[in-house]
């Protein structure tokens, strides 16, 4: 990590991009949080009025707040972007790296390997939102875990509707959601807004560059929402699977993984992503994108393990027999 002459490290001016609710929870708090590391200096949305209430919490002037990012990429007043909007953020990334920013980009990077292609064609220094690879329980796991050693991989999700902890941090927004981008198969969506977590988590363990997929199913989607996904396949010393399940009544999300290797087991369980303490997967992940810029250490998760995963997903649509294409 750069330091200046007094040893602290450097700070980082950050635009960010989307101010949605995991923006709102999660990052823009962090990011004050670690304000020896990183400043934001401009915001950038497309609701009516929302740049402007996160600006005035935040302390950031007029000439950093945008309603485009055309305008904000002409502003220059930083040097990094978090791109924390919903749906494929191919073209904002591919835009950001061109004019020599790095970027850190939450999930999907994009929707069909031909936005990936693009993002890959504008630059490298990107990192992906996979927080969970940087969780202290998994980096302690890894710490004992060799990928030689591991016998079988089995991940389980209890997915209820996304639910936030209640904060007056900045207004609830007042007009639609947010289009997230209507791809033709729910099981596609699925892999890429949620299961990419534990796909990451997989290939960290495995030490693998890119999932197989032998078998899928799914059942149980009723009504337009998402039912119930297995998909699994071979690793180079065992295997993996990964069921996930979209259950609207259930209380609380859950998450267990559990490896087995030839001298026993490891058990990680995760709950709700949006109710953490300090030291958390985001938190780290967040000082490891200002590693990223400050010192040029790699992500554990870029453009191309970004790309892998949508070719996971595709590959989970052809075991399943459907179409394998995104709309």
């Amino acid at each position: 990590m750069n330091a200046n002459a007094g040893g602290s490290p450097r700070v980082v001016r950050v635009a960010v991009v989307g101010l949605g609710r995991v923006a709102r929870h999660v990052h823009l708090p962090l990011l004050t949080k670690l304000d020896r590391h990183f400043a934001v200096t401009a915001v950038c949305d497309a609701q009516p009025g929302y740049a402007d209430a996160v600006a005035r919490q935040l302390g950031v002037p007029g000439s950093g707040v945008f309603r485009d990012t055309d305008a904000m990429f002409g502003c220059g007043e930083f040097d990094a972007v978090l791109l924390l909007t919903s749906g494929s953020h191919a073209g904002l990334a591919a835009e950001a790296l061109r004019r020599g920013y790095p970027v850190f980009c939450e999930k999907p990077l994009a929707h069909t390997p031909e936005e990936a292609a693009l993002v890959a064609n504008a630059g490298d220094r990107l990192m992906l939102g996979y927080m969970k690879q940087y969780d202290p329980a998994v980096t302690k796991a890894l710490e004992t875990l060799k990928p030689a050693d591991v016998r079988h991989i089995d991940v389980s999700v209890l997915h209820p509707p996304e639910r936030f902890p209640a904060t007056d941090w900045v207004p609830a927004p007042s007009g639609p959601a947010a289009h997230v981008g209507a791809r033709t198969h729910w099981e596609y969506r699925a892999v890429l807004d949620s299961a990419c977590h534990d796909v990451a988590l997989i290939r960290l363990i495995a030490g693998v560059a890119e999932l197989d997929v032998a078998h899928a199913a799914s059942w149980g989607a009723r009504d337009g929402e998402s039912g119930s996904l297995e998909f699994s396949g071979p690793l180079p010393h065992g295997r993996y699977t990964v069921r996930w399940h979209y259950l609207p009544d259930y209380p609380e999300y859950e998450e267990r993984v559990r490896v087995i290797t030839e001298d026993g087991t490891r058990d990680l369980s995760f709950g709700n992503p949006y109710f953490f303490g300090a030291d958390s997967g985001f938190e780290r992940e967040l000082l490891a994108f200002h590693a990223m810029v400050t010192t040029g250490a790699a992500a554990l998760s870029g453009t191309a393990e970004g790309a892998a995963d949508i070719r996971t997903g595709l590959k989970v649509l052809a075991a399943l027999g459907k179409p394998a294409r995104a709309a």
